[in-house]
């Protein structure tokens, strides 16, 4: 027995070209995860670069690091798909797709989930957000104590920043971290082994969203968690305002 004479009867066992579309469909899948893989690694390398401007103001008001302020720029650099220094609706909306995330199509303030995180975001009205807009909601946002600061681009930043690997998914100890941040001791030890039973070993988006909510107040799973076991904040919420006009928006936005 020769390989030609193993390799004909091996293709006598197949049906037709059931062997050419075995292998083909093979090819495909291996093919797709290739691609998948070097879209992962272009997006960590577009996301390398020189580093940006940290103000002595962010650290000293918000606690803001150089580590923090390199994986802020690895996030922000994702989502500038253009490197023109500016976060648009676009790019908004290509990073919730990759996320398979499906962005609220209207708000309670009457727009799209993407429109309110620019409106909440932008601070010059150009329709877009630049590195130091980015910081500084970020930094508001994680030393908010008031419930007054939004949510929606913070709670992107922070699972971006815990997806090293542009995978799409935390784990749970990931997940873990993010909460010990914002609820600090108290709470996480009481409700660790709750929070843990709620979800699995890799948390997307969605999920990640449904948790900590994207309300000013929070809201989410965390919310009623934390109001059942009398771990919520005795802040008074923010209600919705009417927008009018730029400057009440500024003006709620910032909290005071």
């Amino acid at each position: 027995r020769g390989p030609l004479t193993g390799a004909v009867e091996m293709r006598g066992n197949f049906d037709g070209d059931g062997l050419l579309g075995m292998l083909s469909a093979r090819a495909k899948g291996i093919s797709a995860g290739m691609q998948c893989r070097e879209r992962k690694e272009r997006m960590i390398e577009s996301a390398r670069g020189e580093p940006m401007e940290l103000k002595a103001e962010w650290e000293e008001k918000y606690g803001i690091t150089r580590m923090d302020l390199e994986s802020l720029q690895r996030v922000f650099l994702q989502l500038d798909r253009d490197k023109k220094g500016k976060i648009g609706p676009s790019d908004l909306k290509a990073c919730f797709q990759r996320l398979d995330y499906e962005p609220q199509e209207v708000t309670d303030f009457g727009n799209s989930e993407v429109e309110d995180i620019i409106w909440e975001t932008d601070e010059d009205g150009d329709g877009l957000i630049d590195w130091e807009n980015f910081v500084l909601l970020y930094g508001r946002a994680r030393c908010d104590k008031k419930s007054k600061e939004p949510r929606r681009l913070f709670n992107l930043i922070d699972f971006m920043m815990c997806d090293k690997d542009a995978g799409g998914t935390i784990d749970e100890d990931e997940c873990l971290e993010i909460l010990y941040r914002r609820y600090g001791k108290r709470a996480m030890e009481k409700l660790q082994d709750k929070l843990l039973k709620m979800f699995g070993r890799e948390i997307d988006y969605g999920e990640f969203v449904e948790l900590v909510g994207s309300n000013v107040d929070g809201g989410g799973k965390m919310q009623a968690l934390l109001e059942e076991y009398g771990l919520a904040p005795t802040a008074t919420p923010v209600p919705p305002p009417k927008r009018s006009s730029r400057t009440p928006r500024n003006v709620h936005r910032r909290g005071v």
